[in-house]
């Protein structure tokens, strides 16, 4: 069954469009574009948090753009995909400059080519890749499979005719999944 669309749907869509739209900007026009992949990583983060319904639109939505901003400063491991966006750019201004305009058109084919790089690169980093990794329990696998022959062994040669039950003890490997609850 279809949810009906209604008006405060509608218009918390618009809020989260309008006011995303205008802080992204703000923020790479006032950074002269420097944070182009951290400010667009922080709208695809609230976006993805509206879309599971982790986030309702109305709880300060710029004060949460700013704080994904922080975390997502570590893509700036990417600026370099910014600067060859702007160093074709300067390529296709030269062209059209000079009257070579037909080399601004495999240009332009390459900063649409960069920036839907750009776009898959932000995706993967917010919806794909693994966040936290999971908390194991390592067990001694060749202990395990000793034991399971040698039983196997046993059963074979008529030794051991009914089963056994054997415990194997494991290490614990923490990972960011959990946190130590005296941490705040």
């Amino acid at each position: 069954m279809k949810k009906k669309l209604d008006l405060s749907t509608l218009m918390a869509a618009i809020h989260l469009v309008a006011v995303l739209s205008a802080v992204c900007f703000g923020t790479v026009y006032l950074s002269l574009s420097i944070l182009t992949i951290p400010a667009l990583t922080a709208a695809f983060v609230i976006g993805k948090d509206v879309i599971y319904k982790r986030y309702d639109v109305h709880d300060g939505l710029v004060r949460r753009f700013f704080k994904e901003l922080k975390a997502s400063l570590g893509m700036m491991k990417y600026f370099p995909l910014q600067l060859l966006i702007l160093l074709q750019a300067a390529g296709m201004y030269g062209a059209e400059k000079t009257g070579l305009t037909y080399l601004s058109y495999p240009m332009l084919v390459c900063i649409s080519f960069v920036c839907a790089l750009i776009v898959y690169v932000i995706a993967f980093h917010v919806f794909y890749q693994p966040k936290p990794p999971i908390t194991t329990i390592d067990i001694d696998t060749q202990k395990m499979a000793d034991k399971a022959v040698q039983l196997l062994i046993e059963r074979i040669c008529g030794i051991r005719s009914e089963r056994e039950i054997i415990t194997i003890s494991g290490e614990l490997i923490l990972k960011g999944s959990v946190r130590n609850i005296s941490e705040k």
